[in-house]
């Protein structure tokens, strides 16, 4: 091993080795390639579902504790109502921040299989870096052009026609395989370009990744749970601008590199949202009803009188909401006689103006004259 990483890229490497070998088509052999990753990280994507199976089923209850505390804003009530949902979450022993540990495990496992494919005469061909890097001098020093990005696909591409003249430089591509980056028309070796005369059918690559990111995040918002309180975070524009603009990040970066890595990618995004839906459809999400939320409810504790006097606190011209904490007592007392005085004016207000009741011997004549 010649980094730490090896411990990964070599596994990711002879599997892509073997998927070149199977179908001796690069384009193939990416799919694949992605398609057992993809399996092996099966069961990851099935504890994230399950974790927001767990989250989904505590819905009501969390949203219950939001309730009764709805109308307070000071950061002591605050504190308070978040301490008692984390209360609530180790009592049925759910973390919420498992599922972010999850996409964490797979974020190296991506960028790992990343690299795999970025340097094929490495972990495909299986020839040293050291003997890698005698060939990039060799090459540049004789007038080929290497450049710093897919160096080592454009490496290949200069050596292929005669690869035994470097077998000094380089004795590891004897038997080596070296994979034929062009499939049919298109070569995935190539850097897509902008262009229409002629036309360059690479840079179909970067639009169809970019269509593909789009629609597999709006079928995976489909079937990922969101909490209804987040509802509103979830449509804002800031989010709104996140959705567009890692796809369109991605094209640009698919813009400067080999053609293959965009293919990598554009497969990788289509079978993560297959790897979803299977694991949805397989742990599907518990379909709450309203009934749901009102038992939370009455287990929390918000009684008929207790849901009237928060109806009340939410109105701005009842009786003012009172914190819990200590240092607003005296301001909270002030406005409350306030609140209570006018509250009493109001009713005697109202009962000056009732009509006052007929006594018997008045009703009496009033019948009469009728």
């Amino acid at each position: 091993m010649e980094s730490i990483f090896d411990i990964l890229y070599i596994p990711m490497g002879y599997i892509l080795r073997f998927a070149y070998s199977l179908t001796h088509n690069y384009l193939f052999a990416i799919l694949l390639f992605t398609l057992v990753f993809e399996i092996l990280l099966f069961p990851l994507a099935v504890k994230q579902q399950k974790n927001q199976i767990k989250q989904a089923s505590l819905a009501p209850r969390t949203a219950a504790i939001r309730k009764k505390y709805a109308g307070r804003e000071d950061q002591a009530t605050k504190q308070k109502m978040q301490q008692e949902i984390m209360d609530m979450y180790q009592a049925e022993h759910f973390n919420p921040a498992s599922g972010c540990g999850t996409l964490l495990i797979q974020m190296p496992i991506i960028i790992c299989l990343y690299n795999v494919v970025m340097r094929p005469l490495r972990y495909i061909s299986n020839v040293p870096t050291a003997e890698i890097t005698a060939l990039k001098t060799f090459l540049e020093d004789a007038g080929v052009e290497i450049g710093i990005r897919s160096e080592q696909i454009n490496i290949i591409n200069a050596i292929r026609d005669n690869v035994s003249n470097y077998y000094t430089i380089a004795p590891h591509l004897e038997g080596a395989i070296l994979p034929v980056f062009k499939v049919g028309p298109f070569d995935l070796s190539q850097t897509p370009t902008i262009s229409f005369q002629p036309f360059n059918w690479l840079m179909l690559i970067p639009v169809l990744t970019f269509v593909i990111m789009v629609v597999s995040q709006k079928i995976m918002q489909r079937f990922t749970y969101q909490d209804p309180t987040m509802a509103e975070q979830q449509n804002s524009m800031s989010m709104k601008i996140m959705q567009w603009t890692t796809p369109l990040i991605s094209v640009y970066f698919e813009f400067q590199l080999a053609a293959a890595v965009g293919v990598y990618w554009m497969f990788r995004n289509a079978l993560m949202v297959v790897s979803k839906i299977v694991a949805a459809k397989l742990y599907p999400l518990p379909k709450l009803t309203e009934e749901d939320y009102k038992e939370a409810e009455r287990q929390a504790g918000l009684s008929n009188k207790q849901k009237k006097r928060e109806a009340k606190e939410r109105d701005p011209n009842k009786k003012p909401v009172r914190s819990l904490h200590h240092i607003d007592d005296d301001d909270y007392n002030e406005r409350l006689e306030a609140a209570e005085k006018q509250e009493e004016e109001e009713n005697a207000e109202r009962e000056d103006k009732a009509p006052v009741p007929l006594k018997d011997e008045e009703q009496s004549d009033y019948r009469k004259k009728k």
